[in-house]
């Protein structure tokens, strides 16, 4: 028993010397990326991501996504797949639980197992590989990310719970991908389940189901003969007039894909919890979100006179904050579990040798860390719209306006190609230049 003990005091000191040696938090550490990105230079985020990077299999996940949309941000969507699809292999390979990784986040803390992702960023990671490859031209390429999506959301879905079992807008861009390529059924069956877990949105996460959604909607239910649904989603939408989907192939449509901001940040906040297990009160670390400010009020599409509202597809903050409330019961078990462990090693050292019993306690005290770890490149919110233009050349401009109505920013697409028939995706990622509060 005695040598269990001291195996395990040995093993929380050397958990806390490798602490000390990198102190600072995931998040900590991420404030210098940051910075570079509020001062609208990805490139310079992208150096300093590289620059954090020490290689840990640990977080080589994280590091991949994170390199994949500072890549995004910069235009380079082949590169930034690649990166999407090696974190898809190491998830894979990691999925399976690891006994040592196990033991050490029971013993140490949770930043000892590695990171594979929650569910709504693991299932990001395929919707931005589909942007990417929508981005290319490449549809295809995307409708084969859509499937891998698929399975992944219906391995995700419970049917039940109080927040993020399914992801809304992966299943409208889904129906987009498979409405380009003519796959009608297919686009009326994932536009169909996108209205549907839009409306959970709206419950959990104040997310209204898109008013382009119930077009789509009324468009694909006339297209294909569905007249009862074509009458519950006029009625649903509000909506008396659309453009049947025939009358719309000599067109062509843009659709713009927007993200502002960057998601939640975890930060470590420690708190004391009764262990009755040893008769008193114990520390425990554990994590909590901090949001940061959210500027943008409205989001326009003008081409011409025309204007065209952005909707509100996914709001990351809200997502974020219930997926983590959902898990914190495990987290805080775990935690407190770690926190008897440490007590009982340090008093059993403690019996043979005094000094080694408060190296024990100190070393335990030190090793507990909360796991600040998450995807933080992801934008706060994600907005879209849909425009059906003529074939030609059109300059399209993008205004972010604030809760006032005043312009935030704006950017200039000049001279977009669109085609009769053809879909044109294009993307804008705003970061604010002062974050706030740090």
């Amino acid at each position: 028993m005695y040598r269990a003990r001291g195996r395990l005091a040995g093993g929380l000191c050397l958990g806390a010397a490798l602490l000390l040696s990198g102190c600072a938090s995931y998040s900590q550490r991420f404030d210098a990326i940051e910075a570079q990105l509020a001062a609208g230079n990805p490139s310079a985020a992208l150096q300093a991501l590289e620059k954090d990077h020490g290689g840990s299999r640990r977080d080589e996940v994280l590091y991949q996504l994170n390199r994949a949309l500072l890549l995004r941000m910069q235009g380079e969507y082949r590169q930034s797949n690649e990166a999407l699809e090696q974190a898809k292999r190491l998830i894979d390979e990691l999925d399976a639980v690891s006994v040592s990784e196990q033991t050490g986040s029971l013993t140490v803390n949770d930043t000892l197992k590695s990171y594979i992702g929650t569910d709504f960023e693991r299932a990001l990671l395929h919707v931005y590989a589909a942007l990417n490859y929508l981005q290319l031209g490449q549809p295809d390429e995307a409708r084969v990310e859509i499937l891998q999506l698929d399975v992944l959301l219906k391995l995700q879905a419970d049917g039940e719970g109080d927040g993020y079992t399914e992801d809304a807008f992966a299943r409208y861009l889904s129906g987009l991908v498979f409405e380009q390529l003519g796959e009608w059924s297919d686009a009326m069956i994932a536009y169909r389940r996108a209205y549907q877990d839009y409306r959970k949105y709206r419950q959990y996460f104040g997310v209204e189901p898109p008013r382009s959604l119930g077009l789509a909607l009324l468009r694909m239910a006339e297209h294909l003969g569905l007249k009862e649904e074509l009458r519950q989603y006029r009625k649903a939408f509000a909506i008396e007039q659309w453009t049947p989907l025939p009358a719309l192939r000599e067109k062509g449509e843009v659709v713009l894909i927007i993200g502002t901001g960057l998601a939640p940040s975890k930060r470590e906040e420690s708190t004391a919890i009764l262990a009755p297990e040893v008769g008193g009160m114990v520390r425990v670390s554990l994590p909590r979100y901090e949001t940061r400010p959210q500027p943008v009020g409205k989001v326009r599409l003008l081409v011409g006179e025309a204007r065209e509202a952005a909707e509100l597809v996914e709001d990351i903050d809200a997502i974020a904050i219930k997926t983590l409330q959902a898990e914190m019961p495990a987290i805080t078990a775990r935690a407190l579990a770690r926190a008897v462990v440490k007590y009982r090693a340090a008093r059993e050292a403690g019996k043979h040798d005094q000094g080694l019993g408060l190296l024990v306690n100190i070393a335990g005290f030190i090793s507990e860390q909360a796991d600040t770890r998450s995807w933080s490149t992801l934008p706060q919110r994600i907005y879209l719209a849909r425009r059906f233009l003529p074939p030609g050349r059109h300059d399209i401009s993008v205004r972010l306006l604030g809760r006032a109505g005043q312009v935030l920013a704006q950017k200039q697409f000049t001279g977009v190609a669109i085609e009769a028939g053809d879909k044109v995706y294009l993307s804008w990622r705003w970061i604010p230049p002062r974050l706030g509060g740090r």
